[in-house]
């Protein structure tokens, strides 16, 4: 029987079209059958939420009634209580100091409201569920437009729930007499329930999680197979009786305690909760999901066990996947920037230099040299940022080690530490990949780096040697070194002792790439006397290719004569394009017209003819790649005579692209000789193309 079949006796509709209640005779309160909230109304009065307190006050002195809605025009905004408005005027001075406050400043913090047509259920529920001073306090109900209907107390509420407790009561007599009629039926039922219990105990036993059920202090009562296998019982057998806690890594107890108690306090309405905590086990630490429930029926805290280690490691990967693919984007832009903002300084300090006095050209110098370690730098970040190519090259390994130590040169002056760097007298060629060794080498620092945190004096070596067949790099510190127990378990992946900000992978994947290249990464320590790391890769030999490592400086050429030849500079950047003007006019003296973008080359194009084009790749409107495909359908011939310059950081991608349209690119920033021996094939020895 619901809520809304009952009914009551209704007196005369109010203002609102609503029945006026039936009144108790001793304290108004309404009789508890009712078919709808506004039956239970007990009284109507209000207060405007500017009235000041005193007046509030006053009324409550000639009124009976501990309760009164604040109304601002027509809207409840609010209720208001005799008690909070005596305590505040009543406290020493209150009178003088609140008096003249509005009333809205001491509504109840959470007044119960509801629209007079609200289902009784969820009003009865939410009414009678609340906890402290606010369980006394009145419901109020609104029409639809938030106007006052009246205030139902509490215990006209109560009533009316023990009333229908009452019929619920005697429905369950009821049943229960027509179940005794029934023999044979209750005989078929508890055969039934046996049969269930047997299904329990299979899923139970056969579940994929873990189950126990733990008393109030977390005693495991009872527990299935995979409990077992997961905790490692058979491994570290416990007492019985035990506790869930004892596996529980120590910095994770006051939180599963926490939660242990939660249940037990809010029991018997306390809802699933879902954990994470830290398991200390004998193969070491593993990661658990833990779904906790009250059981209402036992008294008991029912928990669900799942191994989420190898999962929540997956997702961290994943983030870092994610975020290392925003930074990398972040990189690849922030170098087109600057690569197209270094170019103009290299290039106009280069040819300053040719044209400044000689007590000048030391200032064109220092210009120039800052500006190519700027671009030294750029392009180690990229190294690091793009995904490395599977071909193995041969290189030298000490100039990779330098490179490590400059782009951790700002970390390593910030921990005050003093490196001291060995190399060996000749080159050390590996072959491999470069990017990767300095990788390690970088992850290998950072771990110094952080092990010399707080030594008094931080000091760290590097040093490279050459033996019969291989190369050794060592890293050496003199932080807090590595605990016995543990050297043989730091390569474990996501084994790490940084606690929170470590993830346990930096060495794991270091060993791994190390043996991917034919050698091996170990590890020699003394607690509290630092550790030193060791890389041994099988020595490369160094061919032709290796020998050409390394750029020759061109000299500045001398001024060329004016010259008919017409060249087309496409660069959205205008210094870029006043740097190469000079640059083809000082190494060729050609005639140079430029253009923002591909549209506007696209127009010239249409009426000129040109014996070369420069265009930059990336361009707004039109880029460079575009223009190239639309000479090869309008120009083809000029599609031939196109050189590429790109600021921007060399991709997978974009590289095989430019491999497929086989034509030469100049990467900024870039040196005045770079771009004249580019352009010479094209500028020199050979007639101007005319259409």
């Amino acid at each position: 029987m619901s809520l809304q079949a009952l009914s009551i006796q209704s007196g005369t509709p109010d203002q609102f079209g609503l029945p006026q209640p039936i009144f108790d005779a001793h304290d108004r309160a309404p009789m508890p059958s009712v078919s709808g909230l506004a039956e239970l109304v007990h009284h109507r009065d209000q207060v405007d939420a500017q009235a000041p307190l005193a007046e509030v006050h006053k009324l409550f002195q000639n009124h009976p009634g501990d309760y009164r809605a604040i109304v601002d025009g027509t809207r409840v905004v609010g209720l208001c209580s005799r008690a909070t408005v005596g305590f505040v005027l009543g406290s020493r001075y209150g009178f003088a100091l609140y008096a003249s406050n509005p009333v809205i400043t001491v509504q109840a913090p959470r007044p119960l409201v509801h629209r007079w047509d609200a289902p009784l259920p969820g009003v009865l529920d939410q009414a009678l569920s609340r906890t402290g001073s606010e369980f006394f306090e009145d419901l109020i109900l609104v029409d639809q437009q938030g106007a006052l209907v009246g205030l139902v107390p509490v215990p006209s509420l109560a009533r009316l729930q023990l009333r229908l407790f009452g019929e619920q009561l005697n429905r369950v007599v009821a049943q229960d007499q027509e179940l005794r009629q029934h023999n044979l039926d209750l005989f078929q039922i508890n055969q039934q329930l046996r049969q269930s219990q047997g299904r329990y105990k299979v899923l139970f036993e056969n579940n994929a999680l873990g189950i126990a059920l733990l008393d109030t202090k977390g005693a495991v009562v009872a527990h299935n197979l995979r409990f077992e296998q997961l905790v490692r019982l058979n491994e570290r057998p416990a007492p019985a009786p035990f506790t869930l806690g004892q596996w529980i890594c120590q910095e994770d107890q006051p939180a599963w305690l926490a939660l242990l108690s939660q249940h037990e306090r809010e029991a018997p309405k306390t809802e699933p909760k879902v954990t994470a905590f830290r398991f200390d086990l004998p193969d070491g630490p593993r990661l658990f999901e833990l779904h906790t429930n009250w059981v209402v029926e036992t008294g008991q805290t029912c928990v669900f066990l799942e191994d989420i280690t190898e999962k929540h490691s997956l997702e961290q990967r994943m983030a870092e996947q994610e975020k290392q693919s925003m930074l990398d984007t972040l990189v690849a832009g922030v170098a087109h920037e600057l690569n197209n903002k270094l170019t103009p300084v290299m290039g106009f300090a280069e040819l300053l230099d040719a044209l400044a006095p000689a007590h000048l050209q030391a200032h064109t110098r220092c210009i120039r040299q800052s500006a190519e370690e700027a671009a030294q730098i750029i392009r180690q970040l990229l190294s690091l940022s793009r995904p490395s190519s599977s071909a193995s090259v041969l290189f030298d390994a000490g100039a990779i080690a330098q490179d490590a130590l400059q782009i951790l040169g700002f970390q390593l002056r910030d921990a005050a530490c003093e490196v001291s760097v060995h190399l060996a007298q000749q080159p050390a060629y590996v072959q491999g990949d470069p990017v990767q060794l300095k990788q390690v080498l970088i992850n290998l620092i950072l771990n110094a780096i952080h092990a010399m945190e707080g030594r008094p004096k931080s000091q760290l070596a590097l040093r490279l040697s050459l033996d019969a067949g291989s190369v050794w790099l060592r890293v050496r510190d003199n932080g807090i070194g590595i605990k016995r127990e543990i050297l043989s378990r730091i390569f474990d992946p996501f084994f790490t002792t940084k606690g929170p900000r470590g993830t346990g992978l930096g060495l794991s994947i270091s060993s791994s790439i190390i043996r991917q290249q034919g050698g091996e990464l170990s590890v020699e320590s003394t607690p509290g006397q630092g550790a030193t790391f060791t890389i041994r890769l099988p020595s490369g030999h160094p061919g032709a290719k290796a020998a050409a490592i390394g750029e020759r400086a061109a000299e500045l050429p001398a001024p060329h004569a004016a010259s008919r030849r017409r060249v087309l500079v496409v660069d959205d950047e205008e210094f870029v394009r006043q740097f190469m003007q000079e640059a083809l006019r000082k190494g060729f003296g050609c005639c140079i017209e430029t253009a923002d973008d591909g549209v506007e080359a696209m127009l010239k194009l249409t009426e000129a003819s040109y014996d070369m084009i420069l265009s930059d790749i990336r361009m707004p409107r039109m880029d460079g790649i575009q223009l190239l495909s639309w000479l090869a359908l309008h120009r083809p011939e000029l599609a031939e005579r196109m050189v590429f310059v790109t600021g921007h950081a060399s991709t997978i991608e974009l590289d095989q692209s430019l491999d497929r349209l086989r034509r030469p690119v100049i990467r900024k920033p870039f040196k005045i000789e770079t771009i004249i021996s580019t352009c010479r094939p094209y500028l020199q020895g050979v007639d101007a193309v005319r259409s």
